[in-house]
């Protein structure tokens, strides 16, 4: 890649605003933060660059205290990165928790005055947040893993960190500028549970079904546009009740009376796969005639796929398989 100029858009922006990135760091088995910043920095492709706030990457949390003490501090960072005209991406280490409650502090619409769009990478605990800047025109949100999560589902850890490092020397592929994305952005394939779905451009939002609950009041819930979408639901460790009351959020928010689809993907507690309970539970709360896929490559499972959120994916459906491919596929 050549140079980049000193106002061109290539900052690559890390975030820890839900857990902070310690526990991931030993999990890699990386000396400290700074061999961990390191790794990504020396994988990172010129003209890219790394920039972070190691204060609130390393984070303390005290569940007894509110969880996480530096709002301010998380809402300014992201505030910053989001108008700087010079963030292309911006990656989320983690999910976690104590981040939904910082979202009506950010300002969003700032987005609107991109020249070049800005992306946003997360899953999780991310949800809001990646759905968010993908509701903006100067957006583009994917829900995708977090590439801390390699600690947790590569092992041993050389191995993780081989995935780490190779995670960050593939993000010009992930932003659409490397020579061959097709193995990066699907298709994601499963299978029709209920209707008859045809194949054609669908767009979609969505993610962890309990975090994008959690927005669905006030003036944010707004930006996600459900009418004519495709709903993509996912969770992990939720008992069965729990799903029925966060189904039923979404029923009476009104949200089932408006997508076109709903897509379930991974869904399990502990080792026990929960689809079909969840496909029991939506006999009480989705009308009957919208269509039910299943893609479980979308969740907290292994491995996963790439979902760029809010743009048109083509679908494919041949009898009961389904292929959901990247934004520019057909």
């Amino acid at each position: 890649m050549p140079a980049a100029s000193p106002t061109a858009p290539n900052r690559i922006h890390l975030l820890a605003h839900a857990n902070p990135v310690t526990p991931g760091v030993r999990r890699f088995e990386f000396p400290d933060v700074d061999a961990y910043l390191a790794c990504i920095r020396d994988n990172l492709p010129r003209p890219y660059r790394l920039t972070c706030r190691k204060s609130i990457l390393t984070a303390t949390e005290d569940d007894s205290r509110g969880g996480r003490r530096d709002d301010a501090a998380r809402v300014r960072d992201i505030q910053q990165a989001l108008e700087d005209p010079r963030t292309r991406a911006i990656i989320a280490a983690n999910g976690g928790k104590y981040f939904s409650r910082i979202l009506p502090q950010i300002d969003f619409s700032v987005l609107n005055r991109r020249t070049t769009p800005l992306w946003a990478f997360g899953f999780s605990e991310m949800t809001s947040f990646v759905n968010l800047v993908a509701a903006y025109p100067g957006g583009r949100g994917v829900y995708w893993l977090c590439p801390n999560f390699l600690a947790y589902r590569v092992r041993p850890p050389e191995a993780a960190r081989d995935a780490f490092a190779a995670f960050w020397r593939n993000v010009p592929a992930y932003l659409g500028e490397g020579d061959d994305t097709s193995g990066l952005w699907g298709p994601l394939t499963g299978e029709v549970l209920r209707g008859r779905p045809g194949s054609g451009r669908i767009r979609v939002i969505g993610g962890c079904l309990s975090v994008l609950c959690a927005s669905l009041a006030g003036p944010l819930a707004r930006r996600y546009r459900p009418r004519g979408a495709w709903l993509a639901i996912e969770d992990v460790n939720e008992e069965v009740y729990r799903l029925d009351r966060l189904l039923a959020t979404l029923k009476l928010a009104g949200w089932f009376e408006r997508i076109d689809g709903l897509i379930l993907g991974d869904f399990h507690l502990g080792r026990r796969q929960q689809v079909p309970e969840v496909l029991e539970l939506l006999r009480y709360h989705l009308p009957p005639a919208t269509p039910v896929l299943h893609l479980p490559q979308i969740g907290h499972g292994w491995p996963l796929a790439p979902l760029e959120i809010n743009r048109p994916l083509p679908l494919r459906v041949s009898g009961r398989r389904v292929e959901l491919g990247a934004p520019g596929g057909s």
